[in-house]
């Protein structure tokens, strides 16, 4: 990676995280000149405008989320279960060392659902891409209605994700890991 490519990834993560701790539009151009050390009119040259570089933010980020859960799905150490549950349990984690601020995705999709098709596209399929990787590991495992299912379950957690924005209440975390592995594993569906 030569310079250029690192300080455009640099002004990328560091979006990530403003907009993740201030929301997109409490993130302002001046906050992300001051955290990358960039300039204004470098960062323009790199993405013209600050929806480009929300958009790229988001695709990036979205790359890596997918990219960690077809790691973790694709573990033949791990039963479905334990799959499943390890997105749960990265929660915790992120919610002990208070790094969870939100779904960047619900974040975006509501702030710029209505200004910035691009964005809300992005978003929309972070979503549906999250609901059919599920969707193909519980055709693997021989689930029985495993797109209803994994509709059912990705609704469970995004539920979660919203309530633990608004209450940092740890304890529904466990609460809703067994709403969804009851979803995913009743045969009554």
């Amino acid at each position: 990676m030569n310079k250029q490519q690192e300080k455009r990834l640099n002004i990328v993560n560091k979006t990530i995280t403003l907009c993740a701790q201030y929301g997109f539009h409490g993130t302002s151009m001046d906050s992300i000149t001051s955290a990358t050390g960039v300039s204004k009119a470098t960062i323009y040259k790199y993405f013209i405008s600050k929806e480009n570089l929300i958009k790229e933010a988001l695709s990036l980020f979205s790359e890596r989320a997918l990219n960690s859960l077809n790691i973790i799905f694709a573990d033949p150490t791990l039963t479905l279960e334990q799959k499943l549950s390890e997105r749960f349990e990265i929660l915790v984690s992120l919610m002990k060392d208070d790094l969870f601020n939100g779904c960047y995705f619900q974040l975006a999709y509501s702030e710029f659902n209505h200004i910035d098709d691009n964005i809300a596209k992005i978003c929309s399929g972070y979503k549906n891409a999250r609901v059919n990787m599920i969707k193909d590991l519980l055709t693997e495992y021989n689930i029985h209605n495993a797109e209803l299912k994994s509709q059912q379950a990705e609704l469970i957690f995004n539920g979660l994700l919203a309530s633990l924005q608004i209450t940092k209440n740890t304890q529904l975390i466990p609460m809703a890991k067994e709403m969804y592995l009851n979803v995913i594993f009743n045969d009554n569906k």
